[in-house]
C-alpha cells in the first residue's frame, strides 16, 4: 500500500574532511617546502603581482579545529580582516602573498582559493514540464493524502541576488519564509570575525531582480495573476539568501553555510544557484574547490543542490564551472518552448570525466549538464522597488497587460535551475526519504529524451516532471501501523 508521510530530517553527523588519492596535477598545487596545503594557481599567480592582500577563502581540515581556533590560527600570522563561516570549516580572508604560505604551512589547513567574482546566469513553465499534470491528476492527490502535490513544507533556498518578499507572490512571512541579506565585503571589515546574517529583511533584491525572478519559478503563489504564472512547488518553504546584484565565491559558501546552520529550522532540503564563472569552463572537476567541498557537505546532510549550467553555448566545453560537476550535485541545462535545447545553454565534453576519491568513497564525474528545463521566455515575478526594466523588450509580447507591473520575461539557465528546484520538492514531498543520490537518479531516468542532443550536450533529456514525481512514490517504504 502506498503512503504519505511528513518527516524532519534528522541531523547527520558530518563526515570526515576531504580524502583525496589519485589527484589529477591539473587540479591543484601544492605549497612550496613541504607538501602543505594545496594553493588555487589562480590565486598564486595573482599573488605574484598584488601589492595589497588578496581576499581568499581557507578551507579547514575537518579536524575538531573550532571557530575560535580558526580564528587564533588566523590572527596568529597577521591577518586581520575576514569572517569565519559556521557550519563549514572555512574562513574568508584578506591575506598577502607571505600570509598564504604561512597559512600553507599549517597541518589544520586543506586548501586556500582566491574569492573570485561570479556572475549571474540569466541571457539576453510550469506546463512544458508535466508539473500542470500532477497538479490536476487524481491518482496522486489519493497517494498524497488528498491534497495537490505541492512541495509542502520543504525548504528550498535561493541562493542568490535576494528576493522581494513586498511581492505577494513570494510574500515575506507566507510563501518566504525567512529572507537573509548577506553581502560580504571583505575590504569593509576592520577585524577577523565569526560570520553574521541579517535575517528578517522583507526585500533584499533591490537593485537586480534576478533572484525574485528565480523564486517565483521556485515557488511563487501566483497571487497577483489568479494563479497564471504560479511557480513549480507553490507549497514549498522559501528561504532567500540575498547577495546582492554583485557576487563572489565567498556570497555563495555564505548560502551554502546558512542552509546547514538553518536546515532543521526550515526543513532545508535543497538550495538552487543560478550564477557561474565562464573562465572556469572546460575546466574537470576539482575537490578541493572550496564550493565542491561545501556541496558535499550539503549531500552528506541529505540536501540537494541544483547549479544552472551557463550560458556560453552552442560549442563544447563551456560549462561555467567545475563544481557544477561533482557527482553530487543536479546541473540543469536550458531548453525552449519546443522542447529543443536553447543556443545559448552550456554543454560539457563528450566522452570526458573520470573518478576521484572523497571522503574514503570513489566517485565518477561527467562533463556534462544532468538534464534539461525550460529557460527561454520564462515569466515570473518581477522585483517590485524599485521597478526594474529585466526582460521589457518580451514582455508586451508575452505577459498579459493587467499583469505586467508583476511580472516579467527572462531566459537563461537561471530560470531552467529553479525549474528543476521545483520539481525536486515535488518529489520530496512525495517521498521525502529520497537521498540526493536518488532524487538525481530518478531526474535521469524519467526524463524525456532528446534525440537532436547528446547527454554531453543536454543531459538525460527534458525534465517530466509527472513521472519524476510518480516514481518518486514508488520509493515509498509501506508505514507500519
Amino acid at each position: 500500500m502506498k503512503w504519505k508521510m511528513k518527516i524532519c530530517l534528522l541531523t547527520a553527523v558530518l563526515f570526515a574532511g576531504v580524502l583525496l588519492s589519485g589527484l589529477m596535477p591539473w587540479s591543484t598545487s601544492k605549497a612550496a617546502g613541504n607538501g602543505g596545503a594545496v594553493i588555487d594557481p589562480g590565486l598564486a599567480k595573482l599573488l605574484e603581482t598584488s601589492t595589497v592582500p588578496v581576499e581568499v577563502i581557507v578551507t579547514f581540515k575537518d579536524s575538531g579545529t573550532t571557530g575560535s581556533q580558526q580564528l587564533s590560527l588566523l590572527s596568529g600570522i597577521g591577518i586581520k580582516k575576514g569572517i569565519v563561516l559556521k557550519s563549514l570549516p572555512m574562513a574568508g580572508v584578506l591575506a598577502t602573498k607571505e600570509q598564504v604560505n604561512r597559512l600553507a604551512q599549517s597541518d589544520d589547513v586543506l586548501s586556500i582559493y582566491y574569492n573570485k567574482p561570479l556572475r549571474y546566469e540569466n541571457d539576453s513553465s510550469t506546463d512544458l514540464t508535466g508539473v500542470d499534470k500532477v497538479r490536476t491528476s487524481d491518482d496522486m492527490r489519493k497517494l498524497n493524502g488528498g491534497l495537490p502535490v505541492s512541495g509542502k513544507g520543504i525548504g528550498v533556498v535561493i541562493n542568490d541576488s535576494g528576493v522581494d518578499g513586498t511581492h505577494r507572490d513570494i510574500q515575506y512571512g507566507d510563501r518566504l519564509v525567512q529572507n537573509v541579506l548577506a553581502s560580504t565585503n571583505l575590504n569593509a571589515l576592520d577585524a577577523l570575525l565569526p560570520i553574521t546574517y541579517i535575517e528578517n529583511v522583507p526585500n533584499t533584491d533591490t537593485n537586480s531582480g534576478h533572484g525574485t525572478h528565480v523564486a517565483g519559478i521556485v515557488g511563487g503563489n501566483g497571487a497577483m495573476s489568479g494563479g497564471k504564472y504560479e511557480g513549480v512547488a507553490p507549497g514549498s518553504s522559501l528561504i532567500g539568501y540575498g547577495s546582492g546584484a554583485a557576487l563572489a565565491i565567498l556570497d555563495t559558501i555564505g548560502g551554502f553555510d546558512y542552509a546547514l546552520t538553518h536546515q532543521e529550522e526550515y526543513n532545508i532540503r535543497i538550495i538552487t544557484n543560478s550564477w557561474g564563472d565562464t573562465s572556469e569552463a572546460g575546466k574537470p572537476f576539482d575537490p578541493l574547490h572550496p564550493i565542491n567541498i561545501a556541496t558535499k557537505k550539503l549531500y552528506d546532510r541529505g540536501i540537494v543542490t541544483v547549479f544552472s549550467a551557463g550560458n556560453s553555448g552552442p560549442g563544447e566545453k563551456t560549462i561555467s564551472g567545475n563544481y557544477k560537476k561533482a557527482p553530487w550535485v543536479v546541473t540543469v541545462a536550458a531548453g525552449d518552448k519546443t522542447g529543443n535545447l536553447a543556443g545559448f545553454s552550456s554543454r560539457g565534453e563528450k566522452n570526458r570525466g573520470g573518478t576521484v576519491v572523497v571522503d574514503g568513497q570513489q566517485w565518477t564525474w561527467e562533463d556534462r549538464p544532468t538534464v534539461t528545463s525550460p529557460g527561454v521566455d520564462i515569466i515570473s515575478t518581477r522585483v517590485l522597488s524599485p521597478v526594474a526594466s529585466l526582460g521589457a523588450s518580451k514582455d508586451l509580447q508575452y505577459v498579459e497587460p493587467a499583469y505586467l507591473p508583476y511580472y516579467t520575461t527572462m531566459s537563461g539557465t537561471s530560470m531552467a535551475a529553479p525549474h528543476v528546484a521545483g520539481v525536486i520538492a515535488l518529489m520530496l514531498d512525495a517521498n521525502p526519504l529520497l537521498s540526493p543520490l536518488e532524487v538525481k537518479g530518478i531526474l535521469e531516468k524519467t526524463a524525456t529524451p532528446m534525440p537532436l542532443h547528446e547527454t554531453w550536450e543536454a543531459g538525460t533529456g527534458y525534465v517530466d516532471a509527472y513521472k519524476a514525481v510518480d516514481e518518486s512514490f514508488e520509493y515509498a517504504i509501506p508505514v507500519k501501523k
